[in-house]
């Protein structure tokens, strides 16, 4: 017995040695000021965990497996809600808990692609194709002219483009690459546009190519970007690291260590007046370097706008002579100015123009907005004729809307107004605006900020969806949207933009939006109730008492004495229809096409939707206010903003 015992421990340590069994450590360590939460995704093979905290100056050393294929990232500015829900700001994998099992989605994350053993090498690969949170270097065990370290170590705020940052409490925790937030062929390199020769390179990954040339970052790089090592080799992670060592490719890495001159001593140190002379030259470079950047900042945000929009580009002084120097005022908001034109061709035809009020804040408002409405033709989205790019100056031009927008007929009495038909038209009309963006456009356009005010109406008080400025573009067969932070204007946003133990955020969210616009129509008629309920916070509350007026059959007396017996069954299908639009939720909310079906059918095929819970949005709201549990901030809406 004693013998066998002896043999099978020599042949494990044959196998060990000759690297059928061979195990690589993978030490991962946190040198930031902060806490981060590693996750451990694996393609082939398994690590001994999926996802742990890490405290500032703690390190956890992983066994690696032979053939081992799998991410490693790590996740920032995570808590704990009152259910117990874990979530964190950037590089979430939706689990709820700090382990990370089942399916994996991309995050907007710095990553490094490990393959264990494969051919008798092991390589690594560091990648922000998707994004980046976090300065990130990798040391291995071996370094030799093959085997390097590596790493991407930015500054932010010089490398991420404005439109592209995501941000906490004003601080800038990230950056998104700009086919995660556009998701256009062109930008990537999909369909047609799979090849170097037809996808360029956007100022993402011209930004993060020049600043970690050794980095992943384009679909087509030729950078060389995956380190080759021998099998046995152990690595170290870092985290936030203060520099990468200095055994990297100096020739190609910005971040190669010194060099010694050939005699492996120091040149003799500048006099006083050789060194201010040197100094007074620096100043003058850094000067021209500064100037010569603000330029190209400029021109690249203009790549960036016209790589998404084919649109016609005006300049200001154009823009001027549209607005007759900006004499009619059709309204102000936090996001800008919207003023009465007309465009210079022979037709004259009436314009809208929105000039933004502070570019350099609203830059991804802008961009969005272009992005979303380029792609978008449809009876009830508003048409976009072009837009004005000029410096510091920008205004987005589209068709004017005579009468307006939906809430100046909610905020009066809207009974004296509109006849029921008109409301039901109206409502039918954006559910089918609403369904053309999520199931019919080029890309999935899910609004994120569906409420009166951004709804136009024209001659015939046709409906026409508008400012797309919090807008998100997705792939066709996108159910579940990775968000950043909360969107929308406070008593039309979803429950789980909010929070995330209220489910995952979706297209459904814009359908809750609707069901609030939807209710408000029928139940905002009152100016006794609408003035009780404003002051209020209506928008969290009134659909409380619509729903009680439901249950006691009485929900006919909210349009008075205007309503007549034929218009019952109308008020009742949009009351239900509302109601099962905010259910909390999201799977007990109908997709959008069948919200329009509901509206068109019978009164007889529609149930009573169970009674909302109405005050998710409420704590949601009051956490962001009162404590700081959640890691995201309410980005308000245009009309919210001033």
């Amino acid at each position: 017995m004693a013998k066998k015992l002896l043999l099978i421990v020599l042949l494990a340590s044959h196998l060990f040695v000759s690297g059928v069994l061979s195990v690589s450590n993978i030490t991962i360590e946190n040198k930031c000021n902060q806490t981060v939460w590693p996750v451990i995704f694996s393609w082939k093979s398994n690590l001994s965990t999926t996802g742990f905290v890490l405290r500032s100056g703690e390190a956890r050393a992983l066994p690696a497996p032979s053939s081992w294929d799998g991410l490693i990232s790590a996740r920032t500015l995570c808590s704990t809600n009152s259910t117990g829900y874990f979530s964190c700001a950037t590089g979430d994998c939706g689990s709820g808990i700090i382990e990370c099992p089942g399916s994996y989605g991309w995050s907007a994350v710095t990553y490094v692609y490990f393959r264990m053993d494969h051919g008798g090498v092991s390589t690594y690969t560091i990648t922000v194709e998707h994004g980046y949170n976090l300065p990130l270097v990798v040391v291995p065990s071996q370094p030799s002219q093959t085997c390097i370290s590596t790493g991407c170590l930015v500054d932010l705020n010089k490398t991420c483009p404005e439109d592209l940052g995501y941000f906490t409490a004003g601080k800038q925790i990230g950056c998104i690459s700009a086919c995660r937030k556009y998701g256009t062929r062109e930008i990537c390199c999909t369909n047609d546009f799979r090849s170097k020769e037809r996808c360029e390179r956007t100022m993402y990954t011209k930004n993060f190519e020049q600043a970690c040339p050794l980095t992943y970052s384009y679909a087509f790089d030729e950078n060389n970007s995956t380190i080759k090592c021998p099998k046995s080799t152990d690595f170290v992670v870092t985290f936030c690291p203060s520099s990468i060592p200095n055994n990297t490719r100096s020739s190609m890495s910005p971040f190669a260590g010194p060099k010694n001159n050939s005699q492996g001593k120091l040149k003799p140190i500048l006099g006083g007046s050789s060194a201010l002379a040197a100094l007074i030259i620096v100043v003058a470079v850094v000067v021209m370097v500064r100037a010569k950047n603000a330029r190209r900042k400029r021109d690249s945000n203009y790549e960036k706008i016209e790589a998404v929009v084919m649109l016609k580009r005006y300049s200001y002084a154009d823009v001027k002579k549209m607005t007759n120097s900006f004499a009619n005022v059709l309204g102000k908001g936090g996001y800008g100015t919207v003023y009465k034109g007309k465009l210079p061709d022979s037709s004259g035809q009436d314009i809208a123009l929105k000039i933004l009020k502070d570019p350099k804040e609203n830059g991804e408002d802008f961009i969005n907005e272009l992005a979303s409405m380029s792609i978008a033709s449809h009876v009830n989205i508003v048409s976009l004729f072009g837009f004005c790019y000029e410096g510091s100056k920008r205004a987005i031009i589209y068709e004017f809307m005579p009468n307006g927008s939906l809430d100046k007929f909610i905020s009066e009495d809207i009974s004296t107004k509109m006849d029921c038909k008109t409301l039901y038209n109206i409502a039918l009309g954006v559910a089918r605006g609403l369904d053309y963006l999520h199931n019919s456009c080029v890309s999935k356009i899910v609004h994120f900020d569906i409420k009166p005010q951004n709804i136009l109406l024209d001659e015939d008080l046709c409906p026409k969806i508008s400012d797309f400025g919090l807008a998100k573009l997705c792939k066709k067969n996108d159910s579940i949207i990775s968000m950043l932070e909360a969107r929308g204007t406070v008593g039309y946003i979803a429950p789980e933009v909010f929070s995330k133990s209220y489910g995952a955020v979706s297209h459904k969210s814009d359908v809750y939006s609707y069901g609030m616009v939807v209710l408000e129509l029928i139940g905002l008629t009152s100016r006794e109730r609408a003035e009780t309920c404003r002051s209020s916070m209506s928008t969290m509350y009134f659909p409380d008492w619509i729903y009680k007026d439901l249950e006691r059959n009485e929900n006919m007396r909210v349009l008075g004495d205007h309503v007549i017996e034929e218009e019952e069954e109308i008020v009742k299908k949009m009351t239900l229809v509302g109601l099962w639009c905010i259910q909390t939720n999201p799977c007990d909310r109908p997709p959008v096409k069948k919200v329009g079906e509901m509206l068109e059918g019978g009164l007889e095929a529609l149930v009573v939707p169970p009674k909302p819970l109405l005050t998710p949005a409420i704590m949601a709201w009051e956490t962001i206010e009162e404590s700081e549990e959640t890691s995201s901030l309410l980005t308000l809406s245009h009309s919210e903003r001033f």
